[in-house]
């Protein structure tokens, strides 16, 4: 097990999070016919809301946990990007490096839920990369101030913030500070100069063609990873396996400690959140993964986007020491 005082030290620390900002939007109704015109249900919505997603929900997550997150991605010049920014700017991130980008849409990811079941996914995006000029500007952001910063997170989900080009740089700055990748299939040829990464299940095996199911598997796969990605060593998220730290000198395989599973979403930025607060405060790799492998059993017992804070994981942490 980690040691508690790593959890009291996540507060204050600065994350610079670099990727893919965008509105989870949740559409609230219940059912009660089959629509006239087509066979599918009609839903009468009662209630919308909206959540930081994607890169945004690290920031929530770095937030609620008592850090400071530093946000370099792209909005799109419109009304949801604005209320995106107001959402960051309520949970104290910084978000002066975010770019509005006049030829792209704020990325929003609406889904619509009846009872607790969702039902659809309407995605507004675009997943083209992001143009040069807007792609030196943010490698000039992370070049110019990763020294004011304890760790650095790439939260790549596809949609075109993550280049190429910024894996150009990341070799002097992993000397000096960790840093973590959320990947994303799309950009598997061009990962480099990282730290760690933190692929699901579905992510391990598409990037090596392993799948983690079994504790041997993970080793191999954890094993390629690190060859492939030249990482320290590779955390692997297993769904309701848990999580496995496999590193070129060590391996440790943490089961899941959800009670109950509601809702997935979101739980992988909780765990590379809280991953990285750990490491930036001193934990082991293997200290780290308890801690983040804990925190997810928490967010997913709750319904949509969620967070969660060190009280909660202290709290969990004791009623599983009873």
């Amino acid at each position: 097990m980690f040691r508690e005082e790593i959890l009291k030290n996540f507060k204050g620390k600065k994350v610079l999070v670099i990727g893919d900002f965008m509105i989870d939007e949740y559409i609230f109704g219940k059912v009660e016919r089959i629509s006239p015109e087509a066979p599918v249900p009609v839903v009468e919505a009662k209630e919308v809301t909206i959540k930081p997603g994607g890169a945004a929900n690290v920031a929530a997550n770095l937030s609620s946990l008592g850090a400071i997150p530093y946000l370099v991605g792209v909005i799109g010049k419109d009304e949801k990007g604005k209320k995106l920014k107001d959402l960051l700017q309520k949970l104290k991130a910084k978000t002066q490096w975010l770019i509005e980008d006049k030829d792209r849409p704020t990325t929003v990811k609406t889904r619509i839920v009846a009872g607790a079941q969702q039902l659809l996914r309407v995605d507004w995006e675009n997943s083209d990369y992001v143009s040069k000029d807007v792609s030196k500007e943010i490698i000039k952001v992370l070049s110019d101030n990763y020294k004011e910063f304890d760790a650095v997170i790439i939260s790549d989900y596809g949609k075109g913030v993550v280049t190429p080009e910024l894996f150009e740089i990341t070799g002097k700055i992993k000397i000096e500070r960790p840093i973590i990748l959320d990947p994303k299939e799309k950009n598997f040829p061009f990962y480099k100069n990282i730290t760690t990464m933190t692929p699901n299940i579905k992510e391990t095996f598409q990037a090596v063609g392993i799948k983690p199911e079994t504790n041997e598997d993970t080793e191999k796969a954890g094993n390629r990873l690190i060859e492939r990605f030249n990482l320290d060593y590779a955390v692997i998220t297993r769904s309701e396996q848990g999580l496995s730290i496999i590193g070129r000198k060590f391996k440790k395989h943490i089961p899941t400690r959800a009670k109950q599973v509601f809702d997935v979403t979101g739980a992988g930025d909780t765990v590379i959140s809280v991953f990285t607060l750990a490491i930036s405060s001193g934990a082991t790799p293997e200290e780290a993964g308890e801690i983040a492998n804990l925190a997810a059993g928490i967010v997913v017992g709750k319904l949509g986007t969620a967070t969660t804070t060190v009280s909660e994981i202290l709290e969990t942490l004791k009623n599983l020491r009873r």
